[in-house]
């Protein structure tokens, strides 16, 4: 028998998962968890952050699994969810890292923040990467969001 390339493996997978198959679901996971926790403790270098990724990602394909496309590229669907949640979870760490530098700028006692501010400086550069590895229209909506701070509406009416 003729061994089948991954991308039909990954459709069989996903026709079953959108049927709620538990066990196509845990092959999905063991086929990807490890790829996708190297990929997430790269951006993050936490181990137990990239585990939480890796989480995130799975339970969302779980409670999505109904939406998921046999046809489509599964391998690029799930690295598009790890995107997203990375890119929420660096908004988060960088608004934690604002209030630091409010802080900073209001208690001169706050002086010694150097390491604060080479992580935020590397945390800007992984949030730059990954932003890299988004469709060109992606960051471009992103950048109108997070760096020119537009609301979604603006961003809609730009994009019109």
């Amino acid at each position: 028998m003729a061994r089948m390339n991954a991308q039909a493996v990954d459709e069989i997978l996903a026709a079953r998962i959108r049927q709620s198959d538990k066990e196509a679901f845990r092959i999905l996971y063991n086929r990807y968890s490890d790829r996708l926790y190297r990929f997430s403790l790269k951006h993050t270098g936490n181990a137990d952050e990239a585990r939480d990724v890796v989480q995130t990602v799975f339970i969302n394909v779980w409670e999505h699994r109904t939406s998921l496309n046999p046809e489509g590229q599964v391998k690029s669907y799930i690295y598009r969810i790890t995107v997203n949640i990375l890119i929420n979870y660096f908004k988060k760490r960088s608004q934690h890292f604002r209030v630091i530098e409010s802080l900073k700028k209001n208690d001169q006692s706050l002086s010694d923040m150097t390491y604060e501010q080479i992580f935020f400086k590397d945390l800007e550069t992984t949030i730059t990467a990954i932003v890299k590895t988004l469709p060109q229209e992606r960051q471009r909506i992103f950048n109108m969001s997070h760096n020119d701070g537009l609301s979604h509406q603006e961003i809609a009416e730009k994009l019109d």
